[in-house]
């Protein structure tokens, strides 16, 4: 990247509606009428914002029965947004005591209680299955989740961030195998 693409990078992050629309595709993907609601914003320039982005790579569309679907083109920009939230320092968003345990082998992971295989799916059946699996377990019990969509794996990771969960990761190659211990002071989400 030069630094003109660069320049206009930022320049593209400068608007305050796209950076608010790229917060939101951080937790999961929408579609521009979603997004308008959630931001209280007119559809066409919710549409407007989200194409441009989309043309200059940062988002991609995914065409389903229901319509398009905006979703973050890559993980990168997921660890972007983590990042300038650190650099901020703003309270809340990254809060807990998340512990993260990272392993090549599967053989290290705990034996989970539940286990959910979502390998093939798309955004948003991933994050959202976990997240109710998450919901009705009881604390200290442990979701094996098996993914191949890695946005879906940094959402979840940010979800088990915010919530204090306790995650043993272990990869090959695009699969990921999350297991996540929900704590035993667990709070509602």
């Amino acid at each position: 990247m030069n630094n003109n693409e660069l320049v206009e990078f930022f320049k593209l992050l400068a608007n305050q509606r796209r950076l608010e629309i790229l917060m939101l595709l951080n937790e999961s993907c929408m579609t521009a009428n979603e997004v308008a609601k959630s931001l209280k914003m007119d559809i066409s320039t919710a549409f407007r914002y989200l194409d441009q982005m989309a043309r200059k790579g940062l988002l991609r569309v995914i065409h389903t029965k229901d319509g398009d679907r905006f979703d973050l083109a890559s993980e990168h920009i997921i660890h972007i947004l983590e990042e300038a939230s650190m650099l901020l320092k703003k309270p809340g968003i990254f809060s807990g005591n998340a512990v993260f345990h990272y392993s090549v082998d599967t053989k290290e992971l705990p034996k989970p209680d539940i286990v959910l295989d979502v390998r093939g799916e798309m955004c948003p059946i991933p994050d959202l299955q976990t997240r109710n699996q998450l919901t009705k377990m009881q604390p200290g019990q442990i979701l094996m989740v098996i993914l191949d969509y890695p946005i879906s794996k940094e959402r979840i990771l940010n979800h088990c961030k915010k919530q204090a969960y306790t995650v043993w990761i272990a990869e090959k190659g695009a699969e990921s195998v999350l297991c996540i211990q929900k704590p035993i002071e667990y709070q509602k989400d």
